[in-house]
């Protein structure tokens, strides 16, 4: 669970990032994508997994303002499609990264 949470956190932070990507937040990025690829694979629903990171997105929220926004954001533009091509087309983390977070160079 607490891994689960730091994933959320990051993931936000990684979605607030330019949209130019340095190492740092390509490292980061391809962490959490490999962990929700890994979250995927167990008997968590899209539902669930799309519910327990809105849960995270209003604690962040409430901590650092404007994460929320960004994560919720993210939520509904791009994390049903990211679990979806991860179930579905076996989408590599580092893809995600590169070519729909743009998180890495």
């Amino acid at each position: 669970m607490k891994v689960a949470i730091v994933l959320a956190c990051v993931l936000a932070m990684v979605a607030a990032a330019p949209k130019t990507g340095n190492q740092l937040t390509c490292d980061i990025c391809v962490d959490i994508m490999v962990d929700i690829d890994e979250f995927i694979t167990s008997e968590t629903t899209e539902a669930e997994i799309i519910a327990f990171v809105q849960q995270v997105c209003a604690a962040v929220g409430s901590l650092i303002d404007g994460f929320e926004a960004t994560c919720n954001f993210l939520i509904q533009s791009q994390l049903p499609a990211i679990i979806e091509a991860f179930v579905h087309d076996n989408l590599d983390p580092t893809q995600v990264c590169t070519d729909i977070l743009y998180a890495c160079p």
